[in-house]
């Protein structure tokens, strides 16, 4: 119980980030949209944990992801973390690493392959790679997601479809806003301005409801395992409020976000198995 509450405790500090967020669910930010639609395709979903100011992040980290996303195109979903740099996003970089890292002694770059921490490149590859080898057909979960620009906030519409049973367990679905095109220089790789992808910004919460830290909000908002039937669908609004420190300015417009379905473990609710993913335009 603790433990629990340690973990709430957390999700609040990251939620207080984005208490100024559109409220979603208010009728009057809900405008006419398409329904999404689910494909039952299978994605992988990638961290790179990484600095502007590491040498081996530049020399190993960046080539490493840009490669896999050139291989795999559209069905990878990558974010790159940035630690003491201009991409920082607060506490929430914190409580990704400590979701993956074994210990804090481990420097960067890191790597996250769906729940699994690599410190090799080259093992995180291996896992992307066999990731991706579960045909379309027998992917268990299609995602869906879709983003609504309204001022200075995203509106992240999200949906999930269960092909075929889950068992029980508890599931959590976390949004991450990912942006292109930002320069900045970049130790141990030339040319040197560098044009950065896949800059992870920050997360998106549903207001009202309590996080699971990082990771977004479980499926059932009990904190309790639960199974979900073959043909079980849910959707939900997230909300996300730009960062008026960021400089450049974020685009909005521009920055697309992922939604990522994963099992937690119930006592420390970190991710032990990625389910699936999705991206928006």
């Amino acid at each position: 119980m603790r433990k629990l509450f340690l973990v709430l405790l957390v999700g609040v500090v990251a939620f207080s980030c984005t208490k100024e967020t559109i409220d979603p669910n208010d009728p009057s930010n809900q405008p006419p949209v398409d329904p999404l639609a689910i494909k039952r395709e299978q994605n992988a979903f990638g961290i790179n944990f990484s600095g502007t100011w590491c040498g081996p992040c530049g020399a190993n980290g960046i080539p490493a992801i840009t490669s896999a996303a050139t291989a795999h195109g559209t069905k990878l979903h990558i974010i790159k973390v940035g630690f003491n740099d201009e991409f920082t996003v607060s506490d929430l970089n914190n409580q990704l690493a400590q979701s993956y890292y074994p210990t804090s002694s481990i420097g960067i770059p890191g790597f996250g392959a769906g729940a699994t921490f690599h410190q090799s490149s080259a093992a995180w590859r291996d896992n992307i790679n066999l990731m991706l080898q579960t045909p379309d057909a027998q992917a268990k979960v299609g995602m869906a997601i879709a983003k609504e620009v309204k001022g200075d906030s995203l509106i992240l519409r999200v949906k999930m479809k269960a092909f075929e049973s889950l068992p029980s367990g508890i599931y959590a679905w976390s949004v991450f806003v990912v942006e292109d095109g930002l320069v900045a220089d970049q130790a141990g790789i030339t040319p040197s301005p560098y044009t950065h992808k896949f800059v992870y910004r920050g997360s998106a919460f549903i207001p009202g409801k309590s996080p699971v830290g990082v990771w977004g909000h479980t499926l059932n908002d009990a904190f309790t395992a639960a199974a979900y039937p073959a043909n079980y669908e849910q959707e939900a609004r997230f909300g996300f409020v730009r960062n008026a420190a960021f400089s450049p300015a974020m685009n909005l417009n521009s920055s697309y976000a992922y939604v990522v379905l994963n099992k937690l473990n119930p006592s420390t609710f970190r991710p032990i198995e990625y389910v699936n993913s999705a991206r928006t335009n």
